[in-house]
């Protein structure tokens, strides 16, 4: 085996490949001053919601239904950024709220099944207690369900129609009683104005 000499200059890298250092910084700076650039522009990535805010949902990718609802009280903050046209997380303290809109529902009983699923399977919530459910307020029935943990409770409710639109409400909070008031779906969906088929 033969010896080698390689020669650094005053910084530490090997003479002659000084470009080369350079390259590597830039190529691990650059994404990241891009990422934090597009963060800023985009501004405040929370947006704060009033009582008095309409909000809307439509299904997606079949079009045919739509969902215009109110959030009951203030406080209330959502992601800034929206990628879905057919459901929204919303938030209050600890108390989550997603909402959902969906056509063409076949069985509201079997929606309320599939979307309970995965709540469970994925946060190792149960959901018990299945039952029919109306709003006097809207006029809304259809299905409800209870979701529970080892600190958190909630309730899963699906309206609509059968063969038709459907909205979905998850209410989650800490707890241990899906009776609470807090996760209590009656003053939402009295605001629900579900259209479509």
């Amino acid at each position: 085996m033969g010896e080698v000499t390689i020669r650094l200059n005053r910084i530490g890298t090997e003479r002659g490949r000084m470009w080369q250092a350079v390259v590597a910084a830039v190529a691990i700076a650059l994404p990241l001053v891009f990422w934090i650039g597009l963060e800023r522009s985009l501004g405040e990535s929370v947006r704060n919601i009033d009582s008095d805010d309409p909000l809307y949902l439509r299904s997606y990718p079949v079009s045919g239904a739509s969902l215009e609802f109110r959030l009951p009280g203030d406080g209330w903050t959502s992601s800034g950024i929206h990628m879905a046209e057919q459901r929204q997380n919303f938030a209050r303290g600890n108390l989550s709220a997603a909402v959902e809109v969906d056509t063409n529902v076949e069985s509201l009983e079997n929606l309320l099944i599939r979307r309970a699923n995965p709540i469970a399977a994925q946060s190792g919530y149960a959901y018990n207690n299945e039952r029919p459910y109306t709003n006097p307020d809207s006029g809304l029935s259809g299905y409800r369900a209870d979701i529970v943990g080892i600190d958190t409770a909630g309730t899963i409710t699906v309206v609509g129609e059968d063969g038709g639109a459907a909205a979905i409400l998850v209410l989650l909070a800490p707890g241990d009683d899906p009776a609470a008031a807090a996760v209590d779906p009656d003053p939402f969906i009295a605001a629900f104005e579900l259209e479509g088929s």
